[in-house]
């Protein structure tokens, strides 16, 4: 039985919480982040920019702000993991921006070595 998914929740605590270290013994010298429709990027450093908010890529919206991720779902198919939840982004004016990512996390090993993320604006909820 694999350690994947409690490899995955401790990537997502690192990543939330911004250690580096940490963060970058859980995955592959060569790991690769892609965001469909946008080019893949390749190596650690990825990770590093992402952890201080200046990637462009995930959290180009939160500013100075943390933003807060939300796994609802995890599934495991050998070394794949298909993980799904939300994001949190904190506005500037106070408001919160709410994303959908659905992921696939690809495992060589112990350690993450690919992920693959969808991500979607959230649609309004209705008010009243």
């Amino acid at each position: 039985m694999s350690n994947h998914k409690e490899t995955l929740k401790q990537y997502a605590e690192y990543l939330q919480r911004g250690e580096r270290e940490k963060l970058l013994s859980l995955v592959t010298d060569d790991f690769v982040f892609e965001k469909k429709g946008q080019a893949p990027l390749q190596g650690k450093q990825v990770l590093l920019a992402m952890i201080d908010n200046r990637d462009g890529i995930m959290h180009k919206d939160a500013g100075s702000q943390v933003p807060t991720h939300k796994i609802e779902r995890i599934l495991e198919e050998g070394d794949t993991l298909s993980v799904s939840g939300t994001i949190h982004v904190p506005q500037p004016d106070g408001g919160q921006l709410e994303l959908l990512f659905s992921d696939y996390v690809i495992f060589r090993g112990d350690l993450v070595s690919r992920i693959e993320t969808y991500l979607v604006p959230a649609a309004p909820q209705p008010q009243g």
